[in-house]
């Protein structure tokens, strides 16, 4: 299945499975092998994921990801959680479980992650602690 969200012909969302079951009377589908692209207008891909499963409110656009997510900002931080969710009304792509990040000054973890799509902007949150390269 292949979910296509746009505004003004400028692509917003764009979800990939390699499994779908869609219930009518909620408007949600479940997913199996799930990559999803985030864009913020004319700029193109924000943010991008792949996770095993994910659930996609198609009344919203809201979705949960779950299972081995690993995220990419187009700025080349990439983040592994056990879950993200993504507020579309909020532009705003978290997670508030255990996270590993990394880019090019290192690896990082933290309690959690805010990315804010229109502004590009990442934050790692709460007990934030360098890992150090053997």
């Amino acid at each position: 299945m292949t979910f296509v969200s746009s505004r003004d012909s400028v692509r917003e969302i764009v979800v990939r499975s390699e499994h779908a079951k869609f219930h009518t009377d909620t408007k949600v589908a479940e997913l199996d092998g799930v990559r999803a692209e985030v864009s913020e207008g004319a700029k193109g891909r924000s943010f991008s994921m792949t996770c095993e499963r994910a659930e996609l409110d198609l009344q919203n656009n809201d979705f949960l990801a779950q299972g081995d997510v690993e995220g990419e900002t187009e700025e080349g931080q990439r983040v592994f959680a056990p879950w993200v969710r993504y507020d579309h009304e909020r532009g705003v792509v978290y997670s508030d479980a255990p996270v590993r990040m990394t880019d090019r000054s290192g690896s990082f973890r933290g309690d959690g992650f805010r990315y804010h799509v229109k502004e590009r902007r990442f934050q790692l949150l709460g007990n934030v602690r360098v890992e150090q390269l053997q």
